[in-house]
């Protein structure tokens, strides 16, 4: 827990990383994926000395140099081609923040309906990132989980860490069971709707949690298993 408001800096993240290979080695990382907020020279830096992969998402506008054109161009316009979901690696080394790497990208349709490019560095293997990167919105349907589509962790007025670790713990408790519920009733009772862009109509974790606070409020439960027992075995 950082005891302060916002986002680690590179010294943190680095010395985050430092202590999990003492712990658990180089060998164990398949890769580092990380959001827009995760990017800078020192970072890219130590990534790149320690050989260790990543697929990190960058802002559209940072300016790379193309060895290719030689000369610094804006990071989209490789990719200003694309179709709306087209994918293209670019497979010449480009250098970011004075570090060397990879770029891949895309077109998307954001949910206010509007174009924008997804564009992913890398250390190696540029056709693999968005397959990897794709695991990430994992991480973002959690934080909506238990943050504005769940259960509005962030209005908590509690400061002590300790006290944060323990609230924390018991979220994602909790958040294991909604999302089991809701996977089960996706899969036995009834299935999410699709909607015509091709996202769900509620997420699996809204979908257990919407059936386990009525259950707790009212006491119907339309499962022939009982729920508890369903419960425990988490």
């Amino acid at each position: 827990m950082l005891d302060k408001q916002g986002n680690s800096d590179t010294k943190e993240r680095i010395d985050l990383l430092r202590k999990y290979i003492e712990w658990f080695g180089k060998p164990s990382i398949d890769c580092l994926l990380a959001d827009r907020g995760f990017v800078g020279g020192k970072w890219l830096e130590f990534l790149n000395d320690e050989k260790i992969r990543y697929h990190i998402r960058i802002r559209n506008n940072f300016t790379i140099y193309s060895y290719q054109k030689q000369a610094q161009i804006k990071a989209f316009w490789l990719f200003n081609n694309l179709k709306v979901g087209e994918f293209y690696h670019y497979p010449k080394i480009v250098e970011l923040h004075g570090q060397r790497c990879y770029l891949s990208g895309t077109k998307t349709i954001d949910r206010d309906g509007k174009m924008e490019f997804l564009i992913i560095v890398s250390f190696n293997k540029p056709e693999e990132a968005m397959e990897y990167y794709k695991q990430r919105w994992q991480i973002e349907t959690l934080f909506r989980g238990l943050k504005s589509s769940g259960f509005n962790i962030e209005a908590t007025h509690v400061t002590d860490l300790d006290r944060l670790e323990k609230l924390f713990s018991l979220t994602m408790v909790a958040f294991v069971w909604c999302y089991k519920i809701g996977d089960y009733l996706d899969d036995n009772v009834k299935r999410i709707i699709i909607k015509k862009h091709g996202r769900r109509a509620v997420s699996v974790f809204k979908y257990g949690l919407d059936y386990l606070s009525k259950f707790l409020f009212t006491g119907v439960n339309r499962l022939e298993n009982n729920l508890f027992c369903f419960l425990s075995r988490t």
